[in-house]
């Protein structure tokens, strides 16, 4: 599964880079060396194929999959039905329910960033598992193979109202990632997941690799896969699976993960983010599922929608006036070099459980990486 992600995102590079005529070559030389390796049994059959996959993709179709004027109309009538339910809050309302902020203004947007905050306004993880979460409830069946297509078709469907988004589509694709090691009785791999789904990302869309939202978004993922356990490790036993905890490791996790990413970008952090997520991610659930089934019955039930939107409004408007409240300073760093983010990464699998495993030595290599990784940064 590695190697198919790494063949994706080396495919979707070339892609980028190379003409259609030697994007042709390569595939017709790609055809038999994965013939060769499958019939080695090799596992590196994974990366041929998946750049195969890809290469495919960016020869046979455009580079952004054509827009359908029937997702379109839905989208925008869902923008409309948001107006009329949330008034002075839409404008926030259809950034967290529908990954839209054009209607947001320069303002809002720059409180919601230097929070550290923007990420609740970019439809992802957070959203997807607690929008399919409530999905699954109401379709529970004991029988898997019933449920699980409902569960992927639900997921299309929350992919094409926000725009079949980076974030969404990572997020989608490991969900349903982890519904089929479930359906299969397997074990669930958090490298292969992650691998899969950044594979099945950039087949939808290739060129989405150089985007800022593809890479923010594998980052938060990376890190809270890399660190989120060994950051819960030092709690005891009891509380290790408690939500506090789990909420307050897989935020630390993937701010690391984002660290170099929006230092590379933005120029700087917001070390408030941590503690403010903990504080209104609990908020999210109720201006999710209560939000998103207010816009999608507006349409035929009003009056029921509008109930439904009152607890969302309130809080959005938490959310909107504790942001306004803040006005803390931003923490500056310079812009690493792209060798330096690719060594900080290479740090946090030396210190991760996935190198570790079960042993009880500090991580020795991968803290003296990232030390070594400090002093590139403010050097090259």
């Amino acid at each position: 599964m590695a190697g198919a992600a790494a063949g994706a995102a080396m495919a979707a590079i070339l892609g980028m880079l190379a003409p259609d005529w030697a994007l042709l070559a390569l595939c017709a030389v790609l055809v038999p060396v994965s013939a060769f390796l499958l019939k080695r049994r090799s596992a590196f059959v994974l990366l041929p194929l998946a750049m195969f996959a890809v290469l495919v993709r960016i020869v046979l179709l455009p580079a952004a999959l054509p827009e359908i004027r029937f997702l379109t109309n839905l989208r925008d009538s869902f923008k409309t039905n948001a107006d009329a339910l949330f008034l002075d809050r839409a404008a926030a309302a259809k950034g967290i329910l529908l990954g839209d902020r054009s209607a947001m203004d320069a303002g809002e947007t720059a409180r919601f960033a230097d929070s550290g905050l923007l990420h609740l306004f970019a439809v992802s993880g957070l959203h997807v598992s607690l929008l399919v979460g409530a999905f699954e409830r109401m379709v529970r069946s004991e029988k898997q193979w019933l449920s699980l297509p409902a569960t992927a078709l639900f997921m299309l469907f929350i992919c094409a109202v926000t725009s079949f988004s980076a974030s969404v589509l990572r997020a989608a694709f490991m969900l349903l990632a982890i519904r089929l090691s479930m359906l299969r009785e397997r074990q669930v791999d958090d490298p292969s997941v992650f691998c899969f789904a950044m594979a099945c990302t950039l087949l939808v869309d290739p060129k989405s690799v150089a985007s800022v939202g593809f890479q923010l978004s594998f980052a938060a993922a990376g890190g809270m896969m890399l660190l989120a356990k060994s950051f819960r490790r030092p709690f005891r036993k009891r509380f290790y699976r408690s939500r506090i905890v789990t909420a307050l490791t897989s935020a630390c996790a993937a701010t690391a993960g984002l660290l170099p990413v929006q230092a590379y970008y933005f120029g700087s952090i917001a070390w408030v983010s941590i503690p403010l997520s903990i504080l209104l991610i609990p908020t999210m659930p109720v201006i999710l599922i209560f939000g998103f089934s207010a816009v999608l019955l507006y349409g035929f039930l009003p009056k029921i929608a509008t109930a439904l939107s009152y607890p969302a409004y309130g809080a959005i408007r938490f959310l909107t006036l504790v942001t306004e409240s803040l006005d803390v300073p931003l923490l500056r760093l310079p812009q690493p070099h792209p060798l330096v983010i690719a060594l900080y990464f290479i740090a946090l699998l030396f210190c991760s459980r996935l190198y570790l495993k079960n042993a009880e030595r500090p991580p020795w290599i991968g803290l003296a990486l990232l030390l070594v990784t400090a002093v590139l940064w403010f050097v090259l």
